[in-house]
Formats: C-alpha cells, structure tokens, sequence
C-alpha cells in the first residue's frame, strides 16, 4: 500500500505542478476540468445513481455547465460567483454540524446529494481557473501570478495535510468530528494550522513583507486551511452515507480523485474569496 502510494504521488506531483504554473488558463481550464469530471463520476456514486449511464449523464451535466460558463467568458460576475460560494459553504456547514441526526433531508437523496455536488463541483473549477488568471497581485517585494498564486493554496493544503498528520499522530487525544471521520483529532488541526503560520510567515519575512502583508497573507492562510479541513469532512461525511470507504480505487494507494482534492474544493473557492477582499479583485 505505501509503495503505490508514494509511486502514485511521484507520478502526479510533477503532472500537477506543470499543469498549474505551464498551461494557458485556457488549458488550465480544460485540465482542472478534466479532473472535475472525474470527481463528477464518483459523486454520482455517493448520490447512489443505480447505473454507469445515469452516472455519465450526472457527468454530462456538470461538464455542460462548466464549458457554458467557459463559453459565456464567466458571464457570472466574480463578486457573484463568490457570494454563490459563501451561501454554498455555510449551509455545507450547517450540514456537517446537523450529521447524522439531522440529515433526514437529503440522506439518501440522489437528486438532493447530486445538487450539492454540482455546486461543489463547479464552484472549484471557477475558483481555480479565476485565480489562475489573476495577471499579477502585488505582494511585499514581488508580483505573485495567477499559477504561482493556484500553487500556493496547494501548497497551503498539503503543508496543513503534513502538519495535521504529525500533529495528530503525536499528540491526538480530542476526535474533531467523531460521527464523520473519527481519525481527525483537533489537535491535528492545530499542528497543521501552526505549520502553514510557520511556513507563510517565513515566506513573508523572505519577500520583505510589511507588518499589513504579514496580516493578510497570515489571515488568507489561515482561514483556508481552515476551509480545507471543512472540504475533508464534507467529503467524509457523504462517503459514510453512502457507505463506502473511498471515493473509487482510480489512484492506487490514494483512492479517487474526490479522496485527493476534497480539501481542495473549499480551499480553492475560500482562498479566492478572501484574496478578492482584502486585494479588492472584483
């Protein structure tokens, strides 16, 4: 399991850096939605869709609505887009804060389960492709492009994924969300928190940062790992109603895509959000 775990990871970190900081955003566009639909396939699976045609119908739709989006040249406004998002991760958490007792609404509902989806889903595409085509963000001494800027909220992931992990294994006593993923302790969280304060504080003091972009590169990181945990769960908790352990076998030692960017799905969107706040992109 490890050794295809980490041949796994070895093959599609490098894919994954070249397709994020090389591609056109118009390619970027087409790879991330690419992977998009692959996750569309496995959500059909947590929604219980009874056939592997009705599955890529659910597959269908979700690249309809992305490649009309892309068409129509984003004809939602950014600012829009972005309050669809918030409303979206609010009642994403009132679900998480009502499981299992209160998940008579849609426990079970193909219809309800494959509507989520679908704004989960086209949600982390347009933040990801938004943000990659940010041209230039002044931030202390440099200009951070859009594809260094999509690299960065990876990066963020992954060292709040390492910081957890550790964290968690060393000193995990309290469960965070015991009825979704009773692996996840709070203390992992704050071990990954702490690392991306540590990693993106140093990053700052490196471009020389001011004490203003020390609060906003601080307050960004911060709440998007805090997002991505949220993603995890999300995630979590709909595999546990449907069932099932991972969101397919596609990668070996990984499980599915969903397993790879469920933390990714909130980051992606949350990490564009506050950027267009304090940075006033819209």
């Amino acid at each position: 399991m490890l050794k295809s775990r980490v041949i796994t990871a070895l093959l599609l970190f490098p894919l994954a850096v070249y397709g994020i900081l090389f591609l056109s955003n118009s390619l970027f566009a087409a790879f991330v939605g690419f992977i998009i639909l692959l996750g569309a396939y496995e959500w059909a699976g947590f929604a219980k869709f009874p056939s592997t045609l009705s599955k890529l119908a659910y597959v269908v739709i979700i690249g309809t609505i992305i490649f009309s989006l892309w068409l129509v040249n984003f004809i939602l406004s950014s600012s829009m887009m972005n309050q669809i998002a918030v409303g979206f991760w609010l009642f994403a958490l009132i679900l998480l804060s009502g499981f299992p007792e209160k998940a008579k609404f849609w426990h079970g509902s193909s219809p309800v389960i494959a509507i989520i989806g679908a704004f989960l889903l086209v949600l982390t595409w347009y933040a990801l492709i938004s943000i990659h085509a940010i041209e230039g963000l002044k931030f202390a001494q440099t200009t951070m492009t859009g594809p260094y800027l999509v690299f960065s909220v990876m990066m963020l992931v992954w060292i709040a994924d390492t910081g957890a992990y550790f964290s968690g294994k060393r000193f995990g006593k309290n469960k965070l969300a015991p009825k979704i993923s009773p692996g996840k302790s709070r203390e992992g969280v704050y071990g990954g928190l702490i690392l991306a304060a540590i990693i993106v504080s140093l990053f700052t003091f490196w471009h020389g940062g001011s004490s203003q972009d020390y609060l906003h590169i601080i307050g960004i990181s911060l709440v998007t790992v805090v997002f991505s945990v949220i993603g995890d769960l999300l995630e979590s908790m709909f595999k546990r109603q449907a069932n099932i352990k991972d969101s397919s076998n596609l990668l070996p030692g990984h499980g599915g895509i969903l397993d790879r960017i469920d933390s990714v799905t909130a980051a992606g969107p949350v990490f564009y959000i506050t950027l267009s706040w304090m940075y006033q992109l819209n």
